[in-house]
């Protein structure tokens, strides 16, 4: 089954207050997700998870039968992919050190995970915000 990590070409991930924050260090484009999407990356890169699994977890804590688990953490996997963020590295565990993981948990509501660019970080860092 797959397994996923940080592509590595210096792009970052820290978990702060149940939101994921990310760079894509060749755009310099950063990003956030909601809790479920931390919660979803937070089990792919800091637990070494696989996606089947954690799409059991939420349905075991959600108890919604007519959500499409698989889809939705499939699309969160998708959109963290399209954006070059993480990258597949097949099988065996890819577990990672992030800071703010341990504290990372299953959302108390569910919304559908979304992952969130906000521009580039040059451009932020040049407007004093």
């Amino acid at each position: 089954m797959p397994r996923y990590s940080l592509k590595n070409d210096g792009s970052a991930c820290r978990f702060i207050d149940e939101e994921a924050v990310l760079l894509n260090a060749c755009t310099s484009a950063y990003y956030s997700m909601n809790p479920t999407g931390t919660f979803i990356l937070r089990e792919l890169l800091v637990a070494g998870r696989e996606p089947g699994e954690i799409a059991r977890d939420l349905q075991e804590r959600f108890a919604d039968s007519t959500q499409d688990w698989d889809g939705d953490v499939g699309h969160a996997i998708a959109q963290l992919e399209s954006e070059g963020l993480i990258v597949e590295v097949g099988d065996g565990n890819a577990a990672l050190t992030i800071d703010g993981g341990d504290d990372v948990g299953l959302p108390n509501v569910y919304v559908k995970p979304t992952l969130e660019r906000h521009g580039e970080l040059e451009q932020l860092i040049l407007s004093g915000e």
